[in-house]
């Protein structure tokens, strides 16, 4: 093929969006004021249900999900804590493949591990999935949105388009994207979809720019049993790089599933009603953290992570993070050398050439505290011009040093949101 690979890069051009710190009209000259959204009293749990395929899918998606957050932290600024929703980025990228063809198409399947599987079977696992998951328990808040707003002197295609409204419950608006009000409608968009928690997607629009094709989530839940304030207190964390301070470390008592080895320490702290769980990983001391993160997430071993209970005594920080990554085409290129993106291959929108950029970004935001947790997460796919600037024992696990965390779906195991606190 003739085409020239398109760049997966101009991350200097990208900073001035993704890194600045459903049709309902927006008032985008009034400032986003977030209605409290509070998880309402306890429920049922209503398991997501999938069948045979989409389990297949879903398994997939695991693997690749800890692929991709591996990539992540390796090449991480090691002053940073960070977090990944890989759940929004597989929504986008759900999305995204609808208008792919060729060789491109292949590339981004093989390597999200879905080479085995049709567009049509993907988009119904992610129809169900996100459907399953929003109505998985009313205690708990859970809600994912999607947007595609594209150059309105650009032809889009309308099969494109029909096909993520039916299954991805997407908007689709054309935009000016030369006028500066653009900016403060998909930002505006952004916040009504995160509770105000992530509000600045887009620093500007400039009339070059193709499309934005985005996913927001959000969650919000308490737990099953919370944390007593009074239990709360100063106490050392001795961070990644060798300084110790004295920060909010929550302690509680609780009877769970744990998992130990000779490399991390592992356990879930549920929430109300246990649809979702925070998972824990704390690697040993002198254990390389890079190979605790596959380890730990080895399906033979959590195959049987349910089969040990233990009186857990839980030491957890207090914190809040902000996170934003707009390498994410460039990981998921190392993870598969092979991924490349032609202009030819991408058929769902015109204007598509040699001196376009094709990135995805995303912003996160998490908060743990006595009561609960809240995450939201927006992820970005655009096209920019490069021209452009049983036997219960007893446990311990005490996180005041560097560890992993995820909230997950606990039927399915779908990691929603994956994150490092060491810094």
């Amino acid at each position: 093929m003739k085409a020239k690979t398109l760049l997966i890069g101009c991350m200097a051009a990208l900073c001035m969006w993704s890194c600045s710190s459903k049709d309902d009209v927006i008032d985008i000259d009034k400032p986003y004021d977030p209605k409290p959204e509070e998880p309402v009293t306890r429920h049922s749990y209503k398991p997501v249900e999938l069948n045979e395929t989409q389990q297949a899918i879903n398994a997939k998606l695991q693997e690749f999900s800890w692929k991709l957050f591996k990539e992540v932290y390796v090449n991480r600024n090691e002053r940073e804590n960070l977090m990944i929703s890989p759940i929004s980025l597989e929504v986008d990228l759900g999305m995204f493949i609808n208008g792919l063809e060729g060789e491109t198409l292949k590339e981004v399947l093989k390597t999200m591990g879905l080479e085995n599987y049709t567009k049509e079977q993907i988009n119904d696992f992610f129809q169900t999935m996100m459907t399953g998951i929003e109505k998985a328990d009313e205690a708990a808040i859970f809600k994912s949105a999607n947007a595609f707003w594209y150059n309105q002197d650009k032809k889009a295609s309308s099969d494109f388009i029909n096909i993520i409204k039916e299954k991805y419950d997407a908007k689709a608006e054309a935009m000016d994207f030369g006028d500066p009000k653009t900016v403060g409608i998909i930002n505006a968009w952004c916040a009504e979809q995160t509770n105000g928690r992530i509000d600045k997607m887009l620093e500007y629009t400039v009339p070059a720019e193709l499309y934005h094709l985005m996913n927001a989530v959000y969650f919000k839940s308490r737990w099953e049993d919370v944390f007593l304030k009074e239990a709360t207190t100063k106490q050392p964390f001795y961070y990644a790089d060798g300084h110790t301070a004295d920060i909010d470390l929550m302690h509680t008592y609780y009877r769970t599933s744990y998992v130990e080895t000779d490399e991390f320490q592992l356990a879930a702290k549920p929430f109300i009603d246990g649809a979702f769980q925070l998972v824990m990983i704390l690697p040993k001391e002198g254990v390389d953290a890079v190979k605790a993160i596959p380890a730990a997430f080895n399906y033979d071993l959590c195959a049987d992570w349910g089969s040990k209970t233990v009186d857990l005594e839980l030491y957890l920080p207090k914190f809040t993070s902000e996170y934003c990554e707009n390498r994410l085409f460039p990981y998921m290129a190392n993870i598969n050398p092979s991924l490349k993106f032609l202009k030819d291959d991408i058929t769902f929108i015109e204007g598509i050439d040699d001196d376009s950029a094709l990135a995805a970004t995303q912003k996160t935001f998490f908060l743990v505290d006595e009561e609960g947790a809240e995450a939201a997460a927006v992820t970005d796919i655009m096209h920019v011009s490069a021209a452009m600037p049983i036997q219960v024992e007893k446990a311990k696990m005490r996180l005041d040093r560097p560890f992993f965390y995820a909230i997950v779906e606990s039927y399915t195991q779908c990691p929603l949101f994956i994150g490092y606190y060491g810094n």
